[in-house]
């Protein structure tokens, strides 16, 4: 089939499957080592072969995950499944290649919309192959790209300055967008519906192309950000975080440590594979990166939440939302207790751990000093964390803690910040498969990646597994939900076509969100007492407990006593 792009005559090769088109391993930028990508390449002046996945990113193999999740992954990729066995993978630096998927027919006058894939995987691993986007393209009829960007130290490595920025994967990205919007309409795709949808760290990656200014401006029109969001914490760091990191390299790798040019040089002549092998357990991840470079500006300028707060962000329309139990399945394989059991003085050790290191971020002053167990107490209250407890209990309490404290909290402070000028729709996931293809015990609801089976159309796949055994509400709940989905990626709003549901925009007169489960019913913040503790209540009780301290040393015990008692009695009416 041939196709003219900026006057060059491609002809792609294309592969079918049920009834659509997919173009495999189209390179959009070179990724010369440390450095941002390279758009301007040779001229493509040869038949140009679409018909194979492109190598993957380097990553490190030995990350450890749980084998639920690795069994999600697997169905996800139901389709690639030469991709998952590491006999057949290739990795590669020069890996920056996106894939196309079109339905099969006639695009109409102005195109298909485009849903443009960034994978997951904490910025270390991952790939453009993750997920089987067939049934989303031929059920929808949307344009799917996935999109491949570098990883771990090749995407994210920094020396603070202009010798390597850092920020190199999301840069990768802001390259795949700009090709998208200059080439999708020779596709039949059409460059003004361009949706960027993420899951995990690629949810966080594309909460910041929101904010990246000039790298991503006018590149994209609308955001879907799943269990991922930039205001979640430690996911953007400074270059402090890294500092130790550069000097254990140089060591490594016997390369001087000043000036950076030098190291730098050094690094740029090791292996891929020896310099993946021997890299010290670094997250390697997105930086502040704001005066490193003097040929352009940085990618990230600022802490995020001071950036959506100044209003200092592309105004765009956003789904967003987490599922039940987030990083459930990670938090059991990660239990250091004696007994892999929880108890409730575990629960408050792990929580006072936590309490700890937020009050020392709060914490302005010389003195160290704080009331921890106000802190401690109000959680317990909260979770209800008492003696007596079975272990499974507890843990369901933590995890639930976890997931407010890191997921749900900030899902509601985002969706505070961009209300203002376009619409947000938020939802919670809360329904498993009905279909028993895993192990988990009854307490465990929806973890990570299994909102992922019915936004893909898993149901609908006909793997060796599951053929012809998926529940009907699996399939019912996966056509809704890709429904939703494709209706926001055509038209802004999930409910516009083709669907009997209400789901209202997020406002500050309407704090509802979409409780994705069998009912599919709306909930108000107001009813969630936990999302007001965590944005609201908990602060406060952290500057209450610093300032209760040092207002102690001063004999001023009874003034903070009747301010300890209010605190107490406001978190008694949000419990109760």
């Amino acid at each position: 089939m041939l196709f003219v792009i900026n006057g060059l005559l491609w002809n792609i090769s294309t592969s079918y499957r049920k009834n659509l088109k997919a173009y495999l391993g189209i390179q959009y930028a070179k990724a010369p080592r440390f450095s941002p990508p390279e758009i301007k390449m040779n001229k493509w002046n040869i038949v140009y072969n679409a018909s194979a996945y492109g190598p993957k990113c380097w990553q490190k193999l030995s990350k450890e995950t749980d084998k639920q999740t690795i069994h999600i992954q697997e169905l996800l990729m139901s389709s690639n499944n030469n991709q998952r066995d590491v006999s057949h993978v290739v990795f590669d630096e020069e890996c920056l290649y996106l894939n196309i998927f079109i339905p099969d027919g006639s695009p109409g006058i102005l195109g298909y919309a485009v849903m443009v894939w960034f994978h997951g995987g904490d910025y270390s691993t991952g790939s453009a192959t993750d997920i089987d986007p067939f049934q989303m393209v031929f059920k929808q009829k949307v344009i799917v790209v996935t999109v491949a960007y570098r990883l771990s130290i090749m995407g994210f490595f920094t020396t603070g300055d202009n010798e390597a920025p850092g920020n190199f994967g999301l840069m990768d990205q802001s390259a795949a967008l700009l090709w998208i919007r200059k080439n999708i309409a020779h596709f039949g795709g059409d460059a003004k519906q361009i949706t960027i949808i993420g899951h995990e760290a690629g949810a966080i990656s594309a909460g910041l192309h929101l904010t990246a200014g000039d790298w991503s401006r006018n590149a994209f029109h609308k955001v879907i950000l799943m269990s991922g969001n930039p205001l979640t914490e430690n996911t953007v760091k400074t270059f402090d975080f890294y500092i130790n990191a550069l000097d254990q390299i140089a060591d490594i790798f016997g390369c001087n440590h000043k000036p950076t040019s030098m190291l730098i040089k050094c690094l740029k002549r090791v292996d891929a594979k020896i310099l993946m092998d021997n890299i010290p357990d670094v997250e390697w991840g997105p930086i502040i990166d704001h005066g490193f470079s003097n040929t352009s500006k940085g990618f990230i300028e600022d802490y995020p939440v001071a950036l959506f707060k100044s209003g200092n962000y592309h105004k765009v329309p956003v789904i967003i939302g987490i599922t039940d139990m987030e990083d459930v399945l990670q938090i059991l394989d990660n239990i250091n207790t004696d007994d892999n059991k929880m108890s409730s003085t575990d629960f408050e050790g792990f929580a006072s751990k936590i309490a700890s290191e937020d009050i020392q971020k709060f914490n302005q002053s010389d003195l160290w000093c704080s009331n921890l167990h106000i802190v401690i107490d109000s959680i317990n209250l909260l979770y209800k964390n008492e003696e007596g407890l079975s272990s499974n209990q507890v843990l369901s309490n933590f995890v639930s803690f976890h997931t407010d404290r890191m997921y749900l909290s900030p899902l509601f402070l985002l969706a505070n910040y961009l209300n203002a000028d376009e619409d947000v729709f938020v939802y919670y996931f809360n329904i498993r498969p009905k279909t028993e293809f895993y192990n988990l015990p009854r307490w465990i609801s929806v973890p990570k990646y299994f909102d992922q089976i019915f936004i893909w159309g898993v149901p609908y796949m006909n793997n060796n597994m599951f053929i012809n055994r998926w529940n009907s509400t699996d399939k019912k709940i996966s056509d809704i939900v890709m429904t939703l989905w494709a209706n926001f990626a055509k038209a802004s709003n999930p409910t516009a076509f083709n669907i009997y549901l209400k789901w209202n925009a997020f406002s500050q007169t309407n704090q509802t969100y979409l409780v994705i489960n069998e009912d599919f019913n709306l909930k108000s913040v107001t009813e969630n007492y936990k999302i007001n503790f965590w944005n609201e209540y908990y602060p406060k009780l952290l500057d209450f407990a610093i300032e209760c301290c040092a207002s102690q040393n001063k004999n001023n015990k009874l003034e903070n006593l009747n301010g300890f008692i209010l605190l107490t009695f406001s978190l008694m009416v949000y419990v109760f």
